[in-house]
């Protein structure tokens, strides 16, 4: 088969795939650099027409043009990919500077002086450092699971590089047709491995938007929406997951309920928005102070929960003790006015195999509503807590700043 019929047939298959990815970028228009990838699949179907209309149209256009509108395109697949994987875009420069050797090889070679050789090998080492540049840039992803997400692409980026890097080497090996219309099994091969691999940057890139949207609809269904902790269902299942490792290993297992002392109060003089406002400062007070093998959930409210594995009930307590100062110390600044809160802690630990999350915060409810009822801003553990492990007789009382 000809050169010029593949190229037509690619040229059909990235019209295809630029109609697929307007249509996935309409239907995820609010997803970060989606558009992008659009101008990606565009670009590349221009650079594709143009190599196709070679001897129909202008050299200069359909080498010069050709070629950069495929360079330009991977440079806005980079632009795509950092934004939707909430990158930096700090290695854009790299980008950069591979258009810019494009730009002046392509003009030196495809106009200036024309070579076919030059020009194929010059092209060749252009694509093959973008492609790799973004299999690099989604593999360096620090989140696991952002980096197990572009994978995929990664791959497909990969093997597109290595796809360009055979054609460097044979280029350089056999040498080039003076007119590439003429090219035989060789660039025909490349042509064709092209046009697959672009298919799979497709099927990639969806496979992300949705992987993606999947991860945010999970993280909604988990989070508070004021505070961004877990909410009560993420709270149950994380202690579910505890309890069933204490069941097993009996590692130590704690567990504590905070209330806000009095924040009625605050709601009906200042209004709900310095409520909210209160709450996350309160939110973020505990979370600082936490390890991050804890977990922390808003329950509702103005109520928390916090899950300490590993933690005995003297060492649940040091904690208690250590967010209480924390919170009583906040001052909470809301349109002109300092607000400033307490909250009573009540705390118990997983007592055997059978202890429940229920059983749990049956336990912390009732320590916690005995510190209610001395007025608060106190650190309490449940009644058999303070009688079966070795607590101070202070903080089984409860102790007053």
């Amino acid at each position: 088969m000809e050169i010029h019929v593949l190229h037509l047939e690619h040229v059909w298959l990235l019209a295809l795939y630029t109609l697929l990815a307007v249509s996935n970028s309409w239907a995820y228009k609010g997803l970060r650099g989606i558009h992008w990838f659009s101008v990606y699949n565009l670009f590349a179907l221009l650079g594709a027409i143009g190599v196709a209309l070679r001897g129909h149209i202008p050299d200069g256009l359909s080498i010069v043009g050709g070629t950069l509108f495929v360079v330009a395109g991977y440079f806005a697949l980079f632009l795509s990919l950092a934004a939707l994987l909430g990158r930096r875009g700090s290695q854009i420069y790299w980008q950069i500077g591979c258009v810019v050797v494009a730009t002046v090889t392509m003009v030196q070679y495809g106009l200036v002086h024309p070579d076919t050789r030059a020009r194929l090998i010059a092209y060749s080492i252009v694509l093959c450092c973008q492609q790799a540049h973004i299999a690099v840039f989604i593999c360096r992803k620090k989140d696991g699971t952002l980096r197990a997400i572009g994978m995929p692409m990664a791959t497909v980026m990969a093997a597109l590089a290595c796809t360009n890097l055979i054609r460097l080497v044979g280029t350089t090996s056999w040498g080039a047709p003076s007119n590439y219309l003429h090219a035989g099994h060789f660039f025909q091969s490349i042509l064709i491995a092209n046009s697959c691999l672009q298919c799979g940057a497709m099927v990639a890139y969806v496979w992300m938007t949705a992987a993606l949207l999947r991860k945010e609809l999970e993280m909604q269904a988990s989070t508070d929406p004021l505070t961004k902790l877990l909410n009560r269902r993420a709270m149950e299942l994380a202690a579910e997951r505890e309890l069933a490792l204490y069941s097993r290993v009996r590692i130590p297992l704690c567990a504590m309920v905070i209330d806000l002392d009095n924040f009625k109060m605050v709601n009906d003089s200042y209004g709900h928005h310095c409520g909210d406002t209160t709450l996350t400062a309160v939110a973020s007070c505990l979370q600082q102070g936490l390890r991050k093998t804890d977990h922390l959930a808003r329950l509702g409210g103005d109520e928390f929960a916090i899950l300490l594995p590993g933690s005995s009930m003297e060492e649940a307590t040091e904690t208690a003790e250590r967010l209480r100062s924390c919170v009583a110390g906040l001052v909470i600044t809301h349109a002109g006015l300092e607000i400033k809160v307490t909250a009573s802690f009540g705390l118990a630990h997983a007592r055997d195999a059978s202890t429940t999350w229920d059983d749990l915060l049956l336990m912390c409810d009732q320590a916690l509503y005995t510190g209610k009822r001395s007025g608060g801003n106190l650190v309490r553990a449940g009644f058999e807590d303070a009688a079966g492990v070795a607590v101070s007789d202070a903080i089984s009382v409860g102790v007053r700043p």
